[in-house]
């Protein structure tokens, strides 16, 4: 059965776009690209759930998942589930809570939890212990999924590269594992990134297999964020360990990142807490829909080589 295919819409302003402040465009050149789905940010201070459902709705498309700002350069505040200060951690847990409530309206079924760095990220090692920054992170995780579970949201886990993540606490495929079999939560499970498991697991297949049905949904980006097939990922084995393991959930695929002209094109907010302090260049900003057609194209045609070769030469297996 093929995948279903959904555009992480906090990722457009690297295009030059920006779905708060131009739904419509995005959300027709989604359906016009042949996208299933849209992945939209969890805003609550200016989102209203219940618009968001119905303008989704209109064009056909699902919402899978609200996708929450943790790093602070995406937020503009810090947003650390694993803090020690009760105080900060407490700010963090309040603003997941928020955005479940956000993915109920809206209708989405998933909200993603990264360990982040602090304002001043800590490198190469954090200053608090790791086993502190785990417990601190395993409550957390606790509290909102309880929280969820009443609203019918599953929290998945991203783990981050250890650049934009706490290293030891959330930037592997097998920590998340572990919190998911310690805590046993029903509406727990795992969503990961290739970006950033190119630059954290040994080998991106076998973490993949190791976590199996713990992932409920997955991002599909590329090992440098361009288009696909500017990086080295190996699409093709990705898409058969996939397979393989029965993963039925969405792909959610990335904005690949373009010049800096390009990105300069953005309305209004980028990929951060700021605003702009100059005019932009909207003649730089390019058509929306060829790009993401480009990135269907790509992964669809992976995906249906993976499915006649495994026909060809699985048969009668259960090999992957």
């Amino acid at each position: 059965m093929p995948f279903k295919y959904t555009l992480m819409c906090d990722t457009l302003p690297w295009s030059g776009y920006n779905v708060l402040e131009m739904p419509d465009i995005v959300l027709q050149a989604a359906k016009d690209a042949g996208y299933d789905g849209v992945d939209l940010p969890a805003d609550p201070t200016k989102m209203d759930g219940r618009q968001w459902r119905e303008r989704a709705e209109k064009y056909g498309l699902e919402v899978p998942e609200l996708l929450g700002a943790w790093g602070f350069y995406h937020a503009g505040e810090e947003r650390n589930l694993a803090s020690p200060d009760n105080d900060k951690r407490q700010h963090a847990v309040n603003y997941a809570k928020s955005a479940v409530d956000l993915a109920s309206e809206v209708g989405a079924r998933f909200i993603e939890l990264c360990a982040s760095q602090p304002a001043i990220p800590e490198l190469p090692f954090p200053r608090q212990s790791i086993k502190t920054l785990r417990q601190c992170f395993r409550e957390s995780i606790k509290d909102i999924c309880e929280h969820a579970a009443q609203r019918d949201v599953t929290i998945v886990l991203e783990p981050l590269n250890c650049y934009e993540g706490i290293p030891g606490v959330l930037t592997t495929v097998y920590e998340a594992i572990n919190y998911v079999d310690e805590l046993g939560l029903e509406n727990l499970g795992i969503q990961p990134d290739v970006y950033h498991m190119n630059i954290e697991e040994g080998s991106i297949p076998d973490a993949i297999r190791a976590a199996g049905d713990r992932i409920k949904h997955f991002h599909m980006n590329e090992t440098n964020h361009c288009g696909f097939g500017m990086g080295h990922a190996d699409f093709k084995e990705i898409f058969r360990i996939l397979k393989g393991i029965g993963y039925q959930g969405y792909l959610a695929t990335y904005m690949p990142r373009m010049t800096q002209e390009v990105a300069d094109s953005a309305p209004g907010e980028m990929y951060h807490g700021g605003q702009r302090s100059h005019e932009v260049d909207e003649s730089a900003r390019p058509d929306l829909v060829p790009i993401l057609k480009r990135t269907l194209s790509f992964l669809k045609g992976m995906e249906q080589a993976v499915d006649l070769s495994r026909e060809f030469y699985e048969a009668d297996t259960v090999r992957y």
